[in-house]
């Protein structure tokens, strides 16, 4: 990967390591998902690129609420809006 792209990457996810770091450890260990909804979203940009990955982060924000089950889910390794909708048919509650 060239050096820009990364660093542009790194760039990008800093409030969310802002987050990871200062805010979340004040609304406790609530998320339904294993690897956690910010841990998601910092590897999906790191292996998809800042715009798939925020989408598939994004999508995954939008599935975390009472609305679904939750469980394993981990970052696809090839990206595909397929893997984005099948998100959230697998884990939506009936």
């Amino acid at each position: 990967m060239k050096k820009a792209a990364k660093l542009l990457r790194q760039l990008f996810l800093i409030p969310v390591y802002l987050y990871k770091g200062l805010l979340s450890p004040f609304f406790g260990g609530g998320c339904l998902y294993h690897p956690t909804c910010s841990s998601y979203m910092v590897d999906s940009v790191l292996k998809h690129g800042i715009a798939k990955g925020f989408v598939m982060g994004f999508a995954r924000i939008l599935r975390c609420s009472r609305w679904y089950y939750g469980g394993d889910d981990q970052v696809p390794e090839v990206w595909s809006w397929k893997a984005i909708k099948d998100g959230f048919i697998l884990f939506r509650k009936r």
